[in-house]
């Protein structure tokens, strides 16, 4: 069983595939020839490796295909010539137990006869293509093996976007229940997480669509243009479910505003409504404070009784006064 930690020569794991595509690991300190008799090579190096480096520097692989995979850059990208395809792609980093939310750059090369791949991070699709290698699925060329790779990794962003629509799904309930105390975060995190995967997708979309239906793929390899088409198609759906997800958390935004506005104006309406009401008391309370002679009823036994009578009758007046001017109810 392969590991995912480095051999002295920087190689993680190399498999050679036979005429009928059926896989056999190699020792791992042993760099295999990427021009074998028969069947094809896929090679995964550690990236951050000097033996690894070096060793691609030694290929006949065009300079643009060695930059890419010795760079730091990390936007997607695929470039191609005549024989060869190369670019890099976003995969989830895997960490000891499972993967992880953060994205890495897995970072490949495709010819006739071999697969090189590499990456500076662990990464999830990678591993759970040497799991299905493992247990004996085979695979009829490079192209088909990378195939099963970038499936991989659209199967994981397919998960998070099932997930983040049941997240949609749960939020968009609970807001039309009125139930929802933490609504502004929970919509926060689905619209981080759908411009993440949007983001990903995009690059995706961009790299197959340039191969499977523009001018600057008609020169890539045939196997490479068909792989593209298929990947494609898988692309386009998942990118328009991403992009429905984001139009309905900007829509469940806007609602979460609009019932917090109604609400904060509920509060002001009552606010606004007892201050009125109080107001003439407080007014009373205030003339009747003042220490000068002839204020009523200062004298009487029943002074207290009287202003309090003045206070609730001004607060039913005025009342009476907001009914009639259609302040308060109907």
């Amino acid at each position: 069983m392969p590991t995912d930690l480095q051999s002295q020569t920087g190689v993680i794991w190399a498999y050679r595939f036979d005429t009928e595509g059926r896989p056999s690991l190699i020792a791992r300190d042993t760099l295999p020839d990427l021009a074998p008799d028969e069947g094809f090579v896929w090679l995964h190096l550690d990236l951050v490796h000097t033996r690894a480096q070096s060793w691609i520097g030694e290929q006949e692989l065009p300079d643009a295909a060695q930059e890419t995979l010795l760079s730091q850059e990390t936007h997607q990208r695929l470039d191609h010539s005549a024989q060869l395809a190369w670019g890099v792609s976003h995969d989830l980093i895997r960490s000891i137990a499972d993967k992880s939310d953060s994205v890495g750059a897995l970072r490949w090369v495709i010819g006739d006869s071999f697969l090189l791949t590499g990456r500076r991070e662990a990464l999830h699709s990678i591993r759970m293509t040497a799991e299905a290698l493992n247990r004996g699925e085979p695979a009829e060329s490079p192209s088909a093996l990378f195939e099963q790779i970038i499936e991989y990794i659209i199967d994981d962003i397919t998960d998070s976007v099932v997930r983040l629509v049941d997240e949609t799904d749960s939020v968009e309930d609970q807001i039309l229940l009125d139930r929802l105390h933490d609504g502004p975060q929970r919509v926060g995190a689905i619209r981080r997480t759908a411009v993440r995967l949007h983001r990903q997708l995009s690059g995706l979309h961009v790299l197959f669509r340039r191969f499977a239906e523009t001018q600057s793929g008609r020169s890539a390899p045939d196997a490479v243009k068909a792989t593209a088409a298929r990947l494609l198609q898988r692309v386009d759906t998942l990118h328009h479910d991403v992009q429905s997800v984001q139009d309905r958390a900007r829509l469940l935004q806007d609602e979460i505003a609009a019932r917090s506005a109604n609400r904060t104006n509920r509060q002001l309406y009552v606010l606004s409504i007892l201050t009125a009401l109080f107001l003439p008391a407080t007014f009373i309370t205030g003339l009747f404070g003042i220490n000068v002679k002839g204020l009523p009823w200062v004298e009487s036994e029943a002074g207290a009784i009287y202003v309090s009578l003045a206070c609730m009758l001004a607060a039913l007046l005025t009342l009476i006064l907001l009914r009639r001017r259609g302040v308060i109810g109907d």
